[in-house]
């Protein structure tokens, strides 16, 4: 799934680390969000930290900013590790289908630990 593999690679390229630290985008907070064309969150991930999220945030697109607080009306989780390092981020959806959608797939480097689940 496209989606899936460029969040493995937005992932990996975080976790590699780039030359120069990327320039702040959003507020600062370790929940990087998605947003539709119409503000609604879609999509979330927990990361360790700020400057963890900030470093996929530089990556992700004009959809997605780190903010302090965790968006509202995501229905799903699902438990991702990161390898390497071995970092494990909890993932928040819309609902179920997007969760299953989202997780049916997993690039090299990313792995499902825990599957979709209500929240």
């Amino acid at each position: 799934m496209k989606f899936t593999m460029t969040l493995s690679l937005l992932g990996l390229a975080a976790l590699a680390g780039c030359a120069t630290p990327p320039q702040p985008v959003g507020s600062p907070g370790k929940h990087l969000v998605y947003r539709d064309k119409a503000g609604n969150a879609f999509r979330q991930f927990d990361y360790p930290d700020d400057a963890f999220c900030r470093k996929v945030e530089a990556l992700a697109g004009r959809s997605a900013r780190c903010q302090a607080a965790t968006a509202s009306g995501l229905q799903a989780r699902a438990t991702l590790r990161y390898t390497p390092p071995g970092v494990l981020v909890e993932g928040h959806y819309a609902d179920m289908s997007r969760c299953r959608a989202d997780t049916a797939t997993m690039s090299p480097g990313v792995e499902l630990v825990n599957p979709c689940r209500t929240q």
